[in-house]
């Protein structure tokens, strides 16, 4: 199951980063979705401006009959994202992988975050779910995707306020 967002911001790449890798706005974000226990495992940043931030949580799920007996109602879940050093035009690509803890359910995809101008960027957010169970890993596959594309979607809303309100 794959999908494909891209968010447009009315500030700048710079701002929109220091937003998507603040570990304290990170666990704002998280809980504002109403995930649990948000740690953060690590945070590492290159001399080159390149990060990697991975972080811990509960995230909780109303779960259809079918995905009972794969997924838990509270799901723990590991996330990588690690994002490039810009390039000469300011551009950041970066892969995030999202590991849920016991299941045979796997998250993960591609970042690309590009300056519009001097006040704008996209983010541009390719997601593809994978689900190794048979007869019902596509259905399992597309209750995940359809609950990480709400979440996908939430990020671009608080994002956005948390950026307007400061």
């Amino acid at each position: 199951m794959e999908f494909s967002v891209t968010h447009t911001y009315e500030f700048s790449a710079k701002r929109v980063f220091a937003v998507l890798t603040d570990f304290d706005l990170v666990r704002a974000k998280y809980e504002s979705l109403g995930h649990t226990d948000v740690e953060l495992v690590s945070h590492d940043e290159g001399p080159d401006g390149a990060v990697t931030i991975v972080t811990r949580r509960v995230v909780p799920l109303e779960l259809p009959g079918f995905a009972k007996k794969v997924l838990s109602p509270r799901q723990r879940v590991t996330q990588t994202d690690a994002w490039s050093a810009p390039d000469p035009a300011g551009v950041r690509t970066g892969t995030f992988v999202v590991d849920a803890t016991g299941t045979p359910v796997r998250v993960q995809g591609s970042l690309r975050l590009a300056p519009e101008g001097a006040r704008a960027c996209t983010n541009v957010i390719d997601t593809v779910v994978d689900c190794r169970i048979p007869l019902i890993g596509g259905k399992v596959a597309g209750f995940v995707a359809g609950d990480t594309r709400r979440a996908v979607d939430h990020e671009l809303t608080w994002t956005r306020a948390y950026l307007a309100s400061g």
